[in-house]
């Protein structure tokens, strides 16, 4: 409100305010002297004490009261403070519609005396409360001493319940009644708080204006909250000091930092695992492809300057700035905020800097302290992989030992320089290469391309898109199903107990397992129908010379159901079966069998549909199939560079043992 006041006082006439010095025996004539000589009204008049009065000793030594009185406010002021009531009224009736107050409510009053003069506001009940009686009002009145009040405003106003403040009286100023305050500026200036000592019978209560002239007095300029001093004066609840005004505090800007997308350490938080930990699926490998996005670098923030409430800036300090650390495998921006993978790979923290690397090396086993492992490139193990742990990769494998029992799976080469020994569990598969290996005992390898084994394919099945290849100094297939696209190559071929070796060629592998397992589905289905259909004549038996139970019939529905579906399943894996024997009959006939010292009896060779058992010894022979008829002759070493690769292969596991 002293803002408004202002602003009216600087569109006068600029004549300046009215102030007169008046020397009384009491307050109250003084103001009643200066209230004649300006021509208005006690209650319109504002004072300050300059001299405090003494009554002496019987009259004698006395000294009067000197008073410095000036108006309240001009008659623009006071139109603009009934405007700013009635919108102050409007507001708070707002506020108290939007909050849920009970039912029943008990009338209320409040009596507040001002230098404008004494003001009662009286609210109605609500339901079943207790409404506001005169006698409530006039005995308030009397403890507060006030004796000058109207009581027919008092009972007009407690009959109406307007809620309005409405005028009973004149103030009567008397200091020893009147409320007082002291404001308290903290030692950092950041706050101000005013402490009122409360009014004393019908003593005057502190209003806007005093608490802003005692904060502007004490060098408080910033920082006030004149909504706060407004609602604390109207509640006239003093337990509290009224914290009038706070200083902006200084922020200092947030330091840049590193928004990491992927994981950069490879370390477990076991504390973080509820029960049982699967060791084998730790997922320490952070693989990622290209263009993912790796790290992102949020800026440094500025500082934001603070005040006092003695307008006092506080300085600050901006965020310091950092830059992301790259390195191999990486991109990063022009703004340096995004770092993206510039390939597949796996992320690393090297010297600091974030890389991706296309091989991931292994120093040891593959165990439990790594868990199974998937890697968006290439692997290198330098030990070996242990039972019942999966290596996967879509580049190369490469096992300075051996593979156990173990599940590996890559879209390139896999070398195992020590050999695979499954135990009848292992597996060992390349999707688009092949596999390269000292020895097989009791697994499973399939290659898109060739499998070259260096000494022995021990009871195994082992599949090659193109060639099977085992030719070292002690090689030799025994026993188990080899598979090959185009040819089976061996040292030796079988044992002398004739130990029954499997060899089909001259189709891919992928064919005839494809073949195979159908013949194994038709079969199950076969078999099942067989079962059901017994237990369907056997439930239909029964119907036809009772009826049957509930359940009965209803599980006699689900079989016959069950036994429809059989029946399409069974004729479509007939037409795929047919299909797939149609183009195997349509392939030219190309496998062969070579090997190079001796093959023995018990060996059966299949190429195409046609069988031949081996009942003889042959050595340094080429065994192939023309129309009907099987072929017989000299050893052939493979047609590509597989056997210098094979060479190569067993040079180098040689050396690094």
């Amino acid at each position: 409100m002293s803002r408004v006041k202002d602003l009216l006082r600087s569109l006068g006439d600029g004549s300046p305010e009215e102030e007169i010095e008046v020397f009384a025996d009491s307050v109250r004539q003084g103001l009643d002297l200066a209230a004649r000589d300006l021509g208005i009204r006690v209650d319109e008049l504002d004072y300050e004490v300059m001299e405090k009065g003494t009554k002496g000793l019987f009259g004698v030594g006395r000294t009067p009261y000197k008073l410095l009185v000036r108006p309240i406010m001009s008659k623009h002021e006071l139109e603009e403070f009934a405007e700013l009531e009635k919108k102050l009224s409007v507001h708070a009736s707002e506020m108290e519609m939007s909050i849920k107050e009970p039912a029943d409510v008990d009338g209320s009053f409040v009596i507040r005396v001002i230098k404008s003069g004494i003001w009662l506001s009286v609210k109605p009940a609500k339901g079943t409360g207790r409404s506001v009686e005169l006698t409530d009002v006039t005995a308030k009145l009397y403890s507060m001493r006030i004796n000058n009040a109207d009581v027919k405003t008092i009972d007009k106003e407690v009959k109406k319940t307007s809620g309005n403040p409405v005028r009973l009286g004149s103030w009567i100023p008397n200091v020893e009644y009147d409320s007082t305050m002291r404001v308290e500026v903290t030692v950092d200036e950041m706050r101000a708080y005013v402490h009122f000592v409360p009014p004393r019978f019908a003593g005057r209560n502190m209003e806007y204006d005093d608490v802003m002239e005692a904060l502007r007095a004490s060098g408080v300029v910033a920082g006030i909250n004149e909504k706060k001093i407004q609602e604390y004066l109207e509640a006239m609840v003093y337990t509290q000091p009224l914290i009038a005004a706070e200083g902006i505090p200084a922020r200092n800007g947030r330091d840049a930092w590193i928004d990491y997308k992927v994981r950069i350490n490879n370390r477990v938080d076991f504390s973080q695992f509820d029960g049982q930990i699967d060791f084998k699926d730790l997922n320490l490998i952070e693989n990622v492809v290209v263009g993912q996005l790796l790290a992102v670098k949020v800026p440094a923030e500025k500082g934001v300057q603070g005040r006092t409430i003695t307008n006092r800036v506080l300085p600050t300090r901006s965020g310091r700035d950092i830059q992301i650390k790259h390195g191999q495998g990486t991109i990063l921006s022009d703004n340096g905020l995004e770092l993206t993978a510039e390939k597949n790979g796996q992320v690393v923290m090297i010297a600091a800097r974030i890389c991706v690397e296309e091989i991931l090396v292994i120093k040891g086993d593959v165990d439990n302290n790594t868990g199974n492992i998937t890697m968006l490139g290439s692997v290198v193990i330098t030990g070996s992989v242990l039972d019942n742990f999966t290596v996967k990769a879509s580049g190369n494998i490469e096992v300075y030992g051996t593979v156990q029992k173990a599940f590996l799976e890559a879209e390139g080469d896999i070398v195992i320089r020590q050999g695979v020994n499954g135990r009848d569990e292992a597996r060992i598969e390349t999707t688009g290469g092949s596999i390269y290996t000292k020895m097989v005992h009791s697994a499973i390898l399939v290659a898109e391309k060739n499998v070259v084994v260096a000494e022995e394919i021990l009871h195994s099945r082992v599949d090659g898109g193109k060639l099977v290849f085992c030719n070292g100094k002690r090689a030799q297939i025994v026993g188990g199903v080899i598979r090959a696209g185009e040819e089976v190559n061996a040292r030796m071929i079988g044992a002398e107990s004739f130990i029954k070796t499997e060899l089909h060629v001259g189709m891919n592998p992928k064919v005839l397992q494809q073949l195979s397992d159908l013949h194994l589905l038709k079969q199950k289905i076969v078999d099942e129908k067989g079962a059901i259909e017994k237990d369907v004549s056997t439930l239909q038996s029964r119907k036809r010379t009772a009826a049957l139970p509930k359940d009965q019939e209803e599980k006699l529905s689900t079989l016959i159901s069950r036994r429809e579906k059989l029946d399409k399943r069974e004729g479509e894996v007939t037409i795929e079966l047919e299909e797939l024997s149609a183009y195997l009959g349509m392939l030219e006939q190309h496998g062969k069998v070579c090997v190079e010292k001796v093959i023995f009896p018990g060996v059966e060779i299949y190429i195409k549909d046609q069988k031949y058992r081996v009942s003889d010894e042959y050595t340094n022979a080429k065994i192939t199939l023309e129309g009907n008829d099987w072929r017989f002759a000299s050893y052939e070493k493979p047609e590509d560079d597989t056997s210098a690769a094979a060479a190569k292969y067993k040079k180098m596991s040689r050396s690094r043992r």
